[in-house]
């Protein structure tokens, strides 16, 4: 059998095809600054440039440079491109040099971390990560393994996969102690994000996304937090109608605006409900966790010490390339019996014995990839110090944009800016509908976007207008966070920003 057919390059083929590779992923990097976010095009662009059949024979090395062309060729222009330093849509993805490092690695090395007697390194590197993590973000010693405690922490792919894990977890200790799981109930905000709500649908106690039998969406006030009191009287009325309150999920950080749930309150008041009807508590901390990292915004975990589980994205802003969300349990225990099953081809003297972490109980797959070894080279190539600089850097950069946003006739910010991320709109002028308002800044949105020179994004909330809370309203998102990002890419958003306020008429 020849190296291609065993799947790999002959002797010194495979420097050569790095270096070919390692040359365009240096090339592309470079590019970001002189290139447009978005490439534009139309359904089937790609499509078209890829053959509708199989090939029947393989390039091998020789063909390899086709290969490395064609990235060139079909898929950039065919990207949104979320590394470039003027993208600010949505939350963007965390990417450094030590992660991509990570990930060529742990693709490399290609082993199934699925228990510990699989690869013994790759369950105890992720193990200390979460420790290293925990200590990071000043964690409570309940949810580090050591701290010879029950806690401790796994990799999920992304936060949507925390909350399904947590909510298993949460069903899993209502049936051991005899509650009927067609009975059971989730709680989360108006604001949350759309990962709860599904998590819901997967695990069987809503059948669609409409479906709020078994869902409450709890009230916010009026800076968009989940209402303890509101939370309280539904799981009240619920324990009332003969349902189990299950799980409670707070956002510290939500996608729409960066509100903060009232941990402290929520975790309080949930201590004083029976604890046979008391409901777990999930946090999801996703993205404004990661600046917790930062001693002066610890405050955005404050009451995580009464929480059952938390899930933090070092990939929306801890310079660690998607995908890796930390999600941390106060008791591993309930975790891994809700999701434990051990056919006889899995079991093997250590994980018997009880003395080992088997990662493949902590989540839906059996199968899992090293994905520790770009945490690891992350937090050693930048330090915690390199760490924090670069969450401040980019807070100061958040304040620059909001500084214009204020400082703009045309614009009104919707809401208090949230970390790194400001949310605004047109400003309302005297007799101007809601609706029109909506169309103007829908279509400051849509033409920012149009010019392709940087991406925002949008949401619709509640906001305020001429003091006066009002739903249902267009908002833009300014999510600074990518890693390149600097003064003048601000500057850059500024100016496209006030180029097609001037269109619209309303700068």
């Amino acid at each position: 059998m020849n190296q291609q057919a065993a799947g790999g390059f002959g002797e010194g083929e495979f420097l050569g095809a790095i270096d070919q590779l390692s040359r365009w992923a240096q090339g592309y990097l470079d590019s970001l600054e002189g290139r447009d976010v978005s490439e534009g095009g139309n359904p089937g662009d790609v499509l078209g440039q890829i053959p509708e059949s199989v090939p029947a024979q393989g390039m091998g090395s020789d063909g390899w440079s086709s290969v490395v062309n064609d990235l060139e060729t079909v898929i950039e222009p065919g990207l949104v491109h979320w590394q470039s330093p003027r993208f600010f849509a949505y939350f963007p993805c965390g990417s450094s040099m030590p992660g991509i490092m990570g990930e060529l690695v742990s693709a490399v090395l290609n082993v199934n971390g699925m228990l510990w007697s699989t690869s013994p390194a790759s369950t105890e590197l992720e193990m200390r990560m979460m420790d290293w993590c925990a200590q990071m973000f000043g964690l409570p010693d309940v949810f580090r393994f050591d701290r010879d405690g029950r806690g401790g922490g796994c990799i999920q792919g992304t936060a949507s996969e925390a909350a399904l894990a947590a909510l298993v977890a949460a069903r899993k200790r209502k049936t051991k102690i005899g509650w009927d799981r067609s009975t059971m109930t989730v709680y989360t905000s108006t604001q949350a994000h759309s990962s709860i709500v599904k998590a819901a649908m997967v695990a069987g106690l809503a059948d669609g996304p409409e479906d709020f039998s078994r869902v409450r969406l709890i009230e916010v006030d009026d800076d968009l937090r989940m209402k303890p009191g509101a939370l309280r009287s539904a799981i009240e009325a619920d324990i009332a109608n003969g349902l189990t309150p299950c799980m409670v999920s707070t956002t510290q950080g939500t996608t729409s605006t960066g509100a903060f749930d009232p941990l402290v309150e929520i975790g309080k008041m949930l201590e004083g409900i029976d604890a046979e009807d008391r409901p777990w508590l999930h946090v999801d901390a996703a993205w404004a966790g990661a600046a917790s990292v930062c001693e002066e915004h610890r405050w955005i975990l404050s009451g995580v010490e009464r929480a059952d589980s938390l899930c933090i994205n070092p990939h929306k802003w801890l310079l660690t390339n998607f995908d890796c969300d930390l999600f941390w349990v106060r008791d591993r225990n309930e975790l891994t019996e809700s999701m434990a099953i051990t056919p006889a081809y899995l079991r093997n003297a250590q994980s018997e014995g009880g003395a080992v972490i088997d990662y493949r109980d902590w989540h839906v797959p059996l199968g899992r990839r090293l994905r520790a070894m770009k945490l690891w080279f992350v937090i050693r190539y930048f330090g915690v110090d390199g760490l924090r600089a670069h969450i401040r850097r980019h807070i100061a950069l958040s304040e620059r944009f909001e500084q214009f946003v204020n400082d703009e006739p045309g614009l009104i910010m919707a809401c208090e800016r949230s970390l790194g991320l400001v949310c605004f709109r047109v400003r309302v002028d005297e007799g101007m509908t809601v609706q029109r308002a909506n169309e103007l800044t829908k279509a400051l949105i849509e033409g920012v976007n149009d010019r392709r020179r940087v991406l925002i994004s949008h949401t619709i909330v509640r906001a305020k207008v001429d003091g006066a809370l009002m739903d249902d309203r267009w908002v833009a998102r300014v999510a600074v966070g990518a890693t390149g990002v600097g003064e003048g890419h601000i500057d850059d958003l500024c100016e496209e920003i006030r180029a097609v306020l001037c269109g619209l008429g309303a700068s």
